[in-house]
């Protein structure tokens, strides 16, 4: 028997093509940077300073079809908590957007470019942001739309609260990009935890499982490691207790088998209150679909990682419950949640 298997979140099908969005959040030296900031409720002190260049975070992306069309972006609207940004765009030139001057644009090659250039946070804005995109792009002579979205993550100083946020400079590998460097930021209130010191210790996980003897900070992903796609996991311990965890999707685009994921109708790519999302699974050779016998395990993941689901078969239901995120204090106790995306872990047995 042999095993592939696959990461997703909300994905467009196009004509038995698979057409999904690629996005990375970088620096200006193309390092994995964190959509995150913690802010002082007296001073109003914020950090990272993102009015410093060296700190500012690019939300980067592009598209990618399944099939291996030719695929590239038509135009993106980008909106922040929910109102439009107005750019007029210059090529691969920065430029601000004319109705919130904290946000540039640009086209860079294949890839559209939003970069913040000032706070988010602020003694009076201390809630979580969300930055969304609808995406128009052409692939294989078709063209339409897919929408995706990124958290802003807001945290008060001095709250009683761990974070971990997971950095990488690639989502996908290839021949050419065959390795990822993941890198946890881990944070108490204000303060960056020390791994390894104060108690403080990291464990990182693959699909679900311990990866033996990485502790460090920092992990290298290679295609050795990813057999179609994987949902890696940085979990933060104090003292042995699990105290704050993210996680993040790696695909190796280039494997043989390739598990598709296709929404059940055009309305059922998302998940919302009152709403599943669902998909049946299938599963193709070099592009072809596979006549064999396959049996799929999946098992559904919110925004930081925490297990919220699991199933067997080709059908695949995601429902408004499995996106919960919970907020929780440094004792563990439960003080707020929201809902953020899924990632879906499939596994393939054929």
């Amino acid at each position: 028997m042999s095993k592939t298997g696959a990461a997703f979140s909300v994905r467009f099908l196009r004509n038995g093509d698979q057409v999904a969005i690629v996005r990375n959040i970088i620096n200006k030296d193309g390092l994995g940077k964190a959509l995150f900031q913690v802010v002082d409720p007296t001073s109003g002190v914020v950090s990272p300073d993102w009015t410093d260049a060296s700190e500012q975070p690019i939300i980067q992306l592009s598209v990618r079809s399944s099939a291996g069309y030719p695929s590239q972006i038509k135009s993106v609207v980008w909106a922040y908590n929910g109102t439009e940004l107005n750019f007029t765009l210059n090529a691969n030139n920065w430029v601000t957007a004319s109705n919130d001057n904290r946000f540039m644009a640009r086209i860079n090659g294949a890839y559209y470019e939003l970069k913040i250039v000032a706070n988010l946070a602020s003694k009076s804005e201390v809630a979580n942001k969300q930055i969304s995109y609808n995406v128009e792009y052409v692939s294989n002579g078709f063209s339409d739309t897919i929408q995706g979205s990124a958290d802003v993550l807001i945290q008060i100083s001095g709250s009683d609260s761990h974070i971990v946020q997971i950095t990488t400079d690639r989502v996908e590998l290839d021949a050419d990009n065959p390795t990822a460097t993941l890198t946890a930021v881990s944070m108490y209130g204000t303060e960056n935890v020390a791994v390894g010191s104060n108690g403080y210790t990291l464990k990182w996980y693959q699909d679900g499982v311990e990866i033996s003897g990485q502790t460090s900070a920092v992990l290298n992903v290679t295609r050795d490691m990813v057999t179609g796609g994987s949902l890696f996991i940085a979990k933060l311990f104090l003292n042995g207790n699990a105290v704050a965890q993210d996680s993040q999707r790696i695909s190796d685009i280039a494997d043989e088998y390739q598990i598709q994921y296709t929404p059940t109708d055009a309305g059922s790519n998302y998940v919302g209150v009152g709403h599943n999302a669902s998909y049946i699974l299938s599963m193709t050779k070099n592009g072809i679909t596979y006549a064999g016998t396959v049996n799929y395990v999946w098992e559904i993941y919110n925004s930081i990682g925490v297990n919220t689901g699991s199933g067997t078969g080709s059908s695949v239901i995601v429902k408004p419950e499995n996106a919960i995120v919970s907020i929780r204090d440094g004792s563990g106790n439960v003080t707020g949640e929201y809902y953020s995306d899924c990632d879906v872990q499939v596994t393939a047995t054929f």
